[in-house]
């Protein structure tokens, strides 16, 4: 009995003890002190608690601090135990970590796993682009810096003759505040002279008004260099702010420079107590300020956002950039050339490692899809705070790879080779389909996914087109006076294959021409008159005492654009029609208004004007008799409507 006592005191005694390393591990994950974090939930794994939450945050601790071997570990025995039970975002950072230690095969498969809902063949021109991007060599030479310690250096910038960046502090020696997430000590601006891109070995701290017992990292000045926008601890005159889970987000502040210091340290407007802004980038006319934040409403779990700055330095709301940039992933480090170029680091786009650098041009407000900057700028690991000088084809970055001096070493580098996107094309040859000649003077029209025609062009005798186009999926069609028109849809993959080859072969008109037309549009309504062959097609409806054309019409109009398109020999002929509600004047009227905001909308879709005739015929031909009784309101819809008459001339 007494054995029996003491082994249950003992189990109570192991399973208290594990609860309280639990109730510490989970404070630690909590406050974001993942290094402290790993190291608990790693003694609970010892003590045997596999359960589905603690091998989540320990592989998630590890990931955090970026040892990738530890969390890759962890998160193949999650996978393979809980697979089906566990968000999908663990199997994008176990590929995270394979890629990490250089295991891409692995990673790839993962990765496909993740994006499940990326069609293959969508995928695998992902895959083929990075291999062909790698193909085109090294673009740029790098170098190591001597300022770079043993810690995490990074989020380089530009100013005046020097290159301010973060770094740990050293103010106070070995007593320096060390910060929970890494152990490592908080982060101060420092600044080193650069000389022709060289940069100098010595550095010294930025400002003793900015730097404070917080961390200070990632800025961007004005152009006359008399205000700084920097990343800080979300605080309150230096005491740092806290959410409900008593985590310090980051924010960005502003400080301008008077008389050599820096004053007037002010939060900006749009930061928060729940989420971070950081990573500040200036255009280069000083009115928009671009950073990355993971506030509500974000497509992934940073994105990039721009405030606008009018000339009494109001700052407007800030305006997600969209998902032709961000993605369900990471989006930060934001810098913009004076040629207006975004660099950014991204983890969400394809990429040969961690965080990757990426380029996009930004053209009014749009923005070109991004483009890899490749080797040896991207690695296996975590690449960013990329900038940029355009006159000089230099600059500097961070990344934490394998061969450099500790955490996040920054790099120097000169370009040698131009940042050329691929120029994806179509190109082919128009043909007899008996002969196999080339057709002269056949039309070749482009039309995008939605059907609107984007371009068009005459072939010669030599019967080839070419159309310069982004990745996407495109329509050709072929006219001819001659010819029975001809179509073909394909898809341009962006997998750096930049020529598409879309050969169309065509028939000569035939005399059974409108018998393959009947045909093909179904049995007709047919009345000869001069020559001419008609036949309805379906109507479209109007509300009450309106002529404006409705959501459902726009279905119907579509349809007949595209069968317009499609056969240049066909006329249509409009009837409108309305109700017997209102003078006979009125309705002439009325249905006249009908059929021409009908015209104008074929018109509009690029319908050559001269094919379409517009006629209203007020109450005179109602579908539904409402003289001889009373209808519903749904009877006098009907008569409501245009209808549609195609007509085809005949030889």
């Amino acid at each position: 009995m007494k054995k029996l006592i003491l082994i249950y005191l003992l189990s109570t005694a192991t399973l208290f003890a594990q609860e309280s390393q639990k109730k510490r591990a989970d404070k630690y994950f909590k406050i974001a002190s993942f290094a402290k974090a790993a190291e608990a939930y790693s003694n609970l794994l010892e003590e045997g608690n596999t359960t589905v939450e603690v091998l989540k945050k320990a592989a998630d601790s590890y990931y955090y601090i970026s040892d990738f071997e530890k969390a890759s570990s962890l998160y193949k025995t999650l996978l393979e135990k809980h697979k089906e039970s566990v968000d999908e975002q663990y199997l994008f950072r176990y590929a995270q970590t394979l890629k990490a230690q250089g295991n891409f095969e692995a990673s790839e498969k993962w990765m496909q796993l993740y994006e499940k809902e990326v069609p293959e063949t969508l995928y695998k021109a992902n895959v083929e682009k990075l291999e062909n991007i790698k193909k085109q060599g090294n673009k740029f030479d790098i170098k190591n810096e001597a300022i770079n310690t043993p810690n995490s250096d990074f989020g380089p910038a530009f100013y005046k003759n020097l290159l301010v960046f973060s770094s740990p502090s050293t103010s106070h020696g070995l007593f320096s505040r060390k910060y929970n997430w890494n152990k490592q000590h908080y982060l101060d601006l420092f600044a080193a002279s650069i000389t022709n891109n060289k940069l100098d070995s010595i550095k010294n701290p930025f400002s003793k008004e900015l730097n404070s017992k917080l961390h200070e990292a990632n800025v961007t000045f004005t152009n006359d260099g008399n205000r700084i926008y920097f990343t800080r601890n979300t605080s309150d005159e230096g005491k740092r702010t806290k959410d409900d889970n008593k985590v310090t987000h980051l924010s960005i502040f502003s400080a301008d420079l008077k008389d050599g210091k820096w004053t007037n340290i002010t939060s900006l407007p749009f930061n928060g107590v729940d989420f971070s802004t950081m990573h500040p980038a200036l255009n280069k006319e000083n009115n928009r300020l671009y950073f990355s934040s993971d506030r509500p409403g974000t497509i992934g779990s940073f994105d990039l956002f721009y405030v606008t700055i009018d000339a009494n330095g109001n700052f407007g709301e800030p305006v997600n950039l969209g998902s032709d940039i961000n993605t369900k992933n990471r989006e930060q480090f934001p810098f913009i050339s004076s040629e207006n170029k975004l660099f950014f680091a991204s983890d969400g786009h394809p990429g040969f490692g961690l965080l990757d650098v990426f380029m996009s041009e930004i053209k009014e407000d749009s923005y070109t899809k991004p483009l890899n900057l490749g080797l040896p700028i991207n690695t296996n690991l975590d690449d960013f705070s990329f900038i940029y000088q355009e006159e000089t084809k230099s600059g500097f970055f961070a990344s934490n790879r394998a061969d450099g001096k500790g955490d996040d070493d920054i790099y120097s580098f000169l370009q040698t080779a131009p940042l050329e996107d691929f120029q994806y094309y179509i190109q082919g040859i128009v043909v007899d389909e008996e002969t196999n000649l080339p057709i002269d003077e056949a039309t070749v029209f482009l039309f995008d996914e939605k059907e609107n025609r984007i371009n068009e062009v005459t072939v010669n005798d030599s019967g080839k087109f070419y159309f310069e186009l982004p990745p996407g999926t495109y329509k050709i069609s072929v006219y001819h006076p001659d010819i029975i028109p001809a179509e073909k849809t394909f898809t341009v993959l962006d997998n750096g294959t930049t020529k598409n080859e879309q050969n169309i072969s065509v028939k000569r008109i035939p005399k059974t021409f409108l018998e393959e037309l009947i045909a093909e549009e179904g049995d007709p309504k047919v009345i000869t008159d001069n020559g001419v062959l008609m036949f309805d097609l379906p109507e479209i409806l109007f509300d009450f005492d309106k002529f404006n054309i409705r959501a459902d019409a726009r279905v119907h109009l579509d349809q007949l654009v595209d069968k317009l398109n499609r056969y240049p020999l066909i006329n249509i002929a409009i009837g409108s029609h309305t109700d017997n509600r209102g003078t006979d004047e009125y309705n002439r009227q009325l249905s006249q208004d009908r059929a021409t905001a009908t015209m104008n909308y074929l018109v509009e879709k690029g319908i050559d004007a001269s094919r379409i005739t517009a006629k209203g015929y007020g109450e005179s031909q109602p579908k539904v008799d409402c003289i001889h009784k009373e209808c519903s309101d749904e009877e006098h819809q009907i008569n409501r409507r245009s209808e549609f008459v195609i007509i085809v001339k005949q030889d």
